[in-house]
Protein backbone atom coordinates (compact mmCIF):
# COMPACT_ATOMS: atom_id res chain seq x y z
CA UNK A 1 0.00 0.00 0.00
CA UNK A 2 2.76 2.45 0.99
CA UNK A 3 4.87 1.39 -2.00
CA UNK A 4 1.91 2.13 -4.28
CA UNK A 5 1.46 5.57 -2.70
CA UNK A 6 5.14 6.39 -3.18
CA UNK A 7 4.99 5.20 -6.81
CA UNK A 8 2.01 7.48 -7.42
CA UNK A 9 4.15 10.43 -6.27
CA UNK A 10 7.43 9.50 -7.93
CA UNK A 11 6.35 8.07 -11.28
CA UNK A 12 4.71 11.21 -12.80
CA UNK A 13 7.76 13.30 -11.86
CA UNK A 14 10.31 10.93 -13.37
CA UNK A 15 8.12 10.14 -16.39
CA UNK A 16 7.92 13.78 -17.48
CA UNK A 17 11.52 14.60 -16.58
CA UNK A 18 12.58 11.44 -18.42
CA UNK A 19 10.59 12.55 -21.46
CA UNK A 20 12.47 15.86 -21.53
CA UNK A 21 15.78 14.03 -21.08
CA UNK A 22 15.02 11.57 -23.90
CA UNK A 23 13.80 14.38 -26.18
CA UNK A 24 17.14 16.18 -26.00
CA UNK A 25 19.17 12.96 -26.18
CA UNK A 26 17.35 12.11 -29.42
CA UNK A 27 18.71 15.34 -30.87
CA UNK A 28 15.34 17.05 -31.19
CA UNK A 29 15.15 20.82 -30.69
CA UNK A 30 14.28 21.99 -27.19
CA UNK A 31 14.75 25.69 -26.45
CA UNK A 32 15.47 25.51 -22.72
CA UNK A 33 15.69 29.31 -22.36
CA UNK A 34 12.30 29.86 -24.03
CA UNK A 35 10.50 27.08 -22.14
CA UNK A 36 12.04 28.20 -18.84
CA UNK A 37 10.85 31.76 -19.40
CA UNK A 38 7.38 30.56 -20.41
CA UNK A 39 7.20 28.41 -17.27
CA UNK A 40 8.67 30.89 -14.76
CA UNK A 41 7.35 34.20 -16.12
CA UNK A 42 3.88 33.15 -17.36
CA UNK A 43 2.59 29.75 -16.27
CA UNK A 44 4.03 29.59 -12.74
CA UNK A 45 2.87 33.09 -11.68
CA UNK A 46 -0.65 32.12 -12.80
CA UNK A 47 -0.38 28.88 -10.81
CA UNK A 48 0.97 30.73 -7.77
CA UNK A 49 -1.62 33.52 -7.79
CA UNK A 50 -4.59 31.27 -8.57
CA UNK A 51 -3.65 28.63 -5.99
CA UNK A 52 -2.87 31.07 -3.18
CA UNK A 53 -5.87 33.33 -3.82
CA UNK A 54 -8.21 30.32 -3.71
CA UNK A 55 -6.73 28.92 -0.48
CA UNK A 56 -7.77 30.07 2.96
CA UNK A 57 -5.04 29.39 5.50
CA UNK A 58 -3.83 31.18 8.58
CA UNK A 59 -1.33 34.03 8.10
CA UNK A 60 0.70 32.45 10.92
CA UNK A 61 1.38 29.40 8.75
CA UNK A 62 2.50 31.61 5.86
CA UNK A 63 4.92 33.59 8.02
CA UNK A 64 6.18 30.43 9.70
CA UNK A 65 6.98 28.88 6.30
CA UNK A 66 8.51 32.03 4.83
CA UNK A 67 10.56 32.79 7.93
CA UNK A 68 11.65 29.18 8.34
CA UNK A 69 12.76 29.07 4.69
CA UNK A 70 14.91 32.16 5.15
CA UNK A 71 16.35 30.74 8.38
CA UNK A 72 17.07 27.38 6.74
CA UNK A 73 18.96 28.73 3.75
CA UNK A 74 20.86 31.38 5.71
CA UNK A 75 21.97 28.75 8.24
CA UNK A 76 22.90 26.39 5.41
CA UNK A 77 24.88 29.17 3.72
CA UNK A 78 26.76 30.00 6.92
CA UNK A 79 27.80 26.38 7.53
CA UNK A 80 28.75 25.68 3.93
CA UNK A 81 30.71 28.95 3.70
CA UNK A 82 32.89 27.71 6.57
CA UNK A 83 33.39 24.37 4.78
CA UNK A 84 34.31 26.06 1.50
CA UNK A 85 36.74 28.41 3.26
CA UNK A 86 38.41 25.47 4.99
CA UNK A 87 38.79 23.72 1.63
CA UNK A 88 40.07 26.95 -0.01
CA UNK A 89 37.30 26.90 -2.62
CA UNK A 90 35.79 30.00 -4.23
CA UNK A 91 32.66 31.12 -2.36
CA UNK A 92 31.34 33.01 -5.39
CA UNK A 93 31.47 29.88 -7.50
CA UNK A 94 30.23 27.18 -5.14
CA UNK A 95 28.16 28.66 -2.30
CA UNK A 96 25.00 29.43 -4.31
CA UNK A 97 24.82 25.98 -6.00
CA UNK A 98 25.35 24.22 -2.67
CA UNK A 99 22.65 26.28 -0.93
CA UNK A 100 20.01 26.56 -3.68
CA UNK A 101 17.42 23.80 -3.80
CA UNK A 102 15.35 22.76 -6.80
CA UNK A 103 12.13 23.77 -5.03
CA UNK A 104 10.45 24.63 -8.33
CA UNK A 105 11.00 22.12 -11.14
CA UNK A 106 11.16 19.15 -8.78
CA UNK A 107 9.79 20.36 -5.45
CA UNK A 108 6.40 21.72 -6.57
CA UNK A 109 5.22 18.60 -8.42
CA UNK A 110 6.45 16.28 -5.67
CA UNK A 111 4.62 18.27 -2.99
CA UNK A 112 1.47 18.34 -5.13
CA UNK A 113 1.45 14.59 -5.73
CA UNK A 114 2.45 13.74 -2.14
CA UNK A 115 0.29 16.19 -0.18
CA UNK A 116 -2.37 17.48 -2.59
CA UNK A 117 -3.44 21.05 -3.30
CA UNK A 118 -2.74 22.18 0.27
CA UNK A 119 0.78 20.81 0.00
CA UNK A 120 1.26 22.65 -3.29
CA UNK A 121 0.30 25.98 -1.70
CA UNK A 122 2.76 25.45 1.15
CA UNK A 123 5.44 24.47 -1.38
CA UNK A 124 4.75 27.64 -3.36
CA UNK A 125 5.45 29.80 -0.29
CA UNK A 126 8.83 28.07 0.13
CA UNK A 127 9.55 28.35 -3.61
CA UNK A 128 8.77 32.09 -3.60
CA UNK A 129 11.08 32.69 -0.64
CA UNK A 130 13.80 30.67 -2.39
CA UNK A 131 13.39 32.79 -5.53
CA UNK A 132 13.83 35.98 -3.50
CA UNK A 133 17.03 34.68 -1.89
CA UNK A 134 18.44 33.26 -5.10
CA UNK A 135 17.90 36.37 -7.19
CA UNK A 136 18.96 38.88 -4.54
CA UNK A 137 21.82 37.69 -2.36
CA UNK A 138 22.59 34.72 -4.62
CA UNK A 139 22.76 36.72 -7.83
CA UNK A 140 24.83 39.42 -6.13
CA UNK A 141 27.24 36.76 -4.86
CA UNK A 142 27.74 35.07 -8.24
CA UNK A 143 27.89 38.17 -10.42
CA UNK A 144 29.71 40.43 -7.99
CA UNK A 145 27.83 43.40 -9.37
CA UNK A 146 24.12 42.68 -9.78
CA UNK A 147 21.66 44.65 -7.68
CA UNK A 148 20.17 42.72 -4.74
CA UNK A 149 16.82 44.30 -5.72
CA UNK A 150 16.53 42.22 -8.93
CA UNK A 151 14.12 39.68 -7.43
CA UNK A 152 11.62 42.41 -6.54
CA UNK A 153 10.81 42.70 -10.25
CA UNK A 154 10.17 38.98 -10.72
CA UNK A 155 6.54 38.06 -11.65
CA UNK A 156 6.64 35.14 -9.20
CA UNK A 157 7.11 37.47 -6.24
CA UNK A 158 4.26 39.72 -7.39
CA UNK A 159 2.00 36.69 -7.87
CA UNK A 160 2.78 35.40 -4.37
CA UNK A 161 2.20 38.79 -2.71
CA UNK A 162 -1.11 39.45 -4.48
CA UNK A 163 -2.22 35.83 -4.03
CA UNK A 164 -1.70 36.07 -0.28
CA UNK A 165 -3.46 39.46 -0.17
CA UNK A 166 -6.54 38.01 -1.92
CA UNK A 167 -6.45 34.97 0.38
CA UNK A 168 -6.27 36.98 3.60
CA UNK A 169 -8.96 39.42 2.37
CA UNK A 170 -11.25 36.53 1.41
CA UNK A 171 -11.72 37.91 -2.11
CA UNK A 172 -13.18 35.37 -4.55
CA UNK A 173 -11.98 35.68 -8.13
CA UNK A 174 -14.60 35.93 -10.91
CA UNK A 175 -15.11 32.60 -12.65
CA UNK A 176 -13.72 33.78 -15.99
CA UNK A 177 -10.47 34.99 -14.37
CA UNK A 178 -10.17 31.87 -12.23
CA UNK A 179 -10.63 29.62 -15.29
CA UNK A 180 -8.01 31.56 -17.28
CA UNK A 181 -5.50 31.37 -14.43
CA UNK A 182 -6.21 27.67 -13.90
CA UNK A 183 -5.81 26.84 -17.60
CA UNK A 184 -2.53 28.77 -17.89
CA UNK A 185 -1.21 27.52 -14.56
CA UNK A 186 -1.77 23.89 -15.59
CA UNK A 187 1.17 24.28 -17.98
CA UNK A 188 3.61 25.12 -15.19
CA UNK A 189 4.40 21.73 -13.65
CA UNK A 190 4.66 19.75 -16.93
CA UNK A 191 6.88 22.47 -18.42
CA UNK A 192 9.08 22.54 -15.29
CA UNK A 193 9.57 18.78 -15.35
CA UNK A 194 10.26 18.64 -19.09
CA UNK A 195 12.80 21.46 -18.68
CA UNK A 196 14.43 19.69 -15.74
CA UNK A 197 14.95 16.57 -17.87
CA UNK A 198 16.15 18.58 -20.86
CA UNK A 199 18.62 20.49 -18.67
CA UNK A 200 19.95 17.25 -17.16
CA UNK A 201 20.52 15.86 -20.66
CA UNK A 202 22.87 18.76 -21.36
CA UNK A 203 25.02 18.23 -18.24
CA UNK A 204 28.06 15.96 -18.17
CA UNK A 205 27.41 12.57 -16.54
CA UNK A 206 30.45 12.85 -14.26
CA UNK A 207 30.48 11.71 -10.62
CA UNK A 208 33.75 12.80 -8.96
CA UNK A 209 34.20 12.01 -5.28
CA UNK A 210 34.20 15.67 -4.20
CA UNK A 211 30.83 16.26 -5.89
CA UNK A 212 29.41 13.14 -4.24
CA UNK A 213 30.68 14.31 -0.85
CA UNK A 214 29.21 17.79 -1.25
CA UNK A 215 25.85 16.41 -2.43
CA UNK A 216 25.66 14.07 0.56
CA UNK A 217 26.72 16.82 2.97
CA UNK A 218 24.08 19.21 1.62
CA UNK A 219 21.34 16.60 1.81
CA UNK A 220 22.13 15.69 5.42
CA UNK A 221 22.60 19.29 6.54
CA UNK A 222 19.47 20.64 4.83
CA UNK A 223 17.31 17.75 6.00
CA UNK A 224 18.58 17.95 9.59
CA UNK A 225 18.24 21.73 9.79
CA UNK A 226 14.73 21.57 8.28
CA UNK A 227 13.57 19.01 10.83
CA UNK A 228 14.83 21.16 13.71
CA UNK A 229 13.43 24.41 12.32
CA UNK A 230 10.02 22.86 11.55
CA UNK A 231 9.76 21.50 15.09
CA UNK A 232 10.77 24.84 16.59
CA UNK A 233 8.31 26.79 14.41
CA UNK A 234 5.38 24.59 15.47
CA UNK A 235 4.15 24.02 11.91
CA UNK A 236 1.09 21.86 11.16
CA UNK A 237 2.07 18.31 10.09
CA UNK A 238 1.47 18.83 6.35
CA UNK A 239 3.36 22.14 6.32
CA UNK A 240 6.25 20.57 8.25
CA UNK A 241 6.46 17.63 5.82
CA UNK A 242 6.38 19.95 2.81
CA UNK A 243 9.09 22.11 4.38
CA UNK A 244 11.38 19.12 4.98
CA UNK A 245 10.71 17.65 1.52
CA UNK A 246 11.51 20.98 -0.15
CA UNK A 247 14.70 21.25 1.92
CA UNK A 248 15.94 17.88 0.64
CA UNK A 249 15.51 18.77 -3.02
CA UNK A 250 18.70 18.60 -5.13
CA UNK A 251 20.79 21.58 -6.11
CA UNK A 252 18.97 23.92 -8.48
CA UNK A 253 19.63 23.87 -12.22
CA UNK A 254 19.29 27.67 -12.21
CA UNK A 255 22.45 27.84 -10.08
CA UNK A 256 24.33 26.12 -12.92
CA UNK A 257 22.81 28.55 -15.44
CA UNK A 258 24.09 31.49 -13.38
CA UNK A 259 27.51 29.87 -13.05
CA UNK A 260 27.62 29.46 -16.83
CA UNK A 261 26.53 33.04 -17.44
CA UNK A 262 29.09 34.60 -15.07
CA UNK A 263 31.95 32.13 -15.63
CA UNK A 264 31.98 30.74 -12.06
CA UNK A 265 33.42 27.23 -12.60
CA UNK A 266 30.41 26.05 -14.66
CA UNK A 267 31.80 22.55 -15.35
CA UNK A 268 32.30 21.80 -11.66
CA UNK A 269 28.93 23.31 -10.74
CA UNK A 270 27.30 21.16 -13.44
CA UNK A 271 28.83 18.08 -11.78
CA UNK A 272 27.42 19.14 -8.41
CA UNK A 273 23.93 19.60 -9.85
CA UNK A 274 24.01 16.28 -11.71
CA UNK A 275 25.32 14.27 -8.73
CA UNK A 276 22.87 15.93 -6.32
CA UNK A 277 19.91 15.26 -8.62
CA UNK A 278 20.81 11.60 -9.09
CA UNK A 279 21.42 11.14 -5.35
CA UNK A 280 18.04 12.62 -4.37
CA UNK A 281 16.29 10.64 -7.11
CA UNK A 282 17.73 7.40 -5.72
CA UNK A 283 16.88 8.29 -2.11
CA UNK A 284 13.47 9.85 -2.83
CA UNK A 285 11.42 6.69 -2.10
CA UNK A 286 13.13 6.47 1.32
CA UNK A 287 12.46 10.16 2.04
CA UNK A 288 8.80 9.79 1.09
CA UNK A 289 8.50 6.53 3.07
CA UNK A 290 9.54 8.46 6.19
CA UNK A 291 6.77 11.04 5.59
CA UNK A 292 3.78 9.18 4.17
Amino acid sequence: MLASAILEVVFPVFALAGAGFAWVRRGWAFDVAFVTRLALDVATPCLVFGSMAATRFEPDVFWALAGSTLALYLALAAILAVVLRAMRLDLRAFLLPLVSGNTGNMGLPLCLFAFGEQGLVYAIVIFAAMIVLQFTLGLWLVSGEASPMTALRHPLLHAAVFGMAFSWAGIALPGWIDNALDLTGQMAIPLMLLTLGASMAGLPAAFPLRAIGFAALRLVLAGGLALGIAAGAGMPPVAANVFVLQATMPMAVTAYMLAERYGRSPAQVAQLVMVSTVMVAVLLPVILWMML
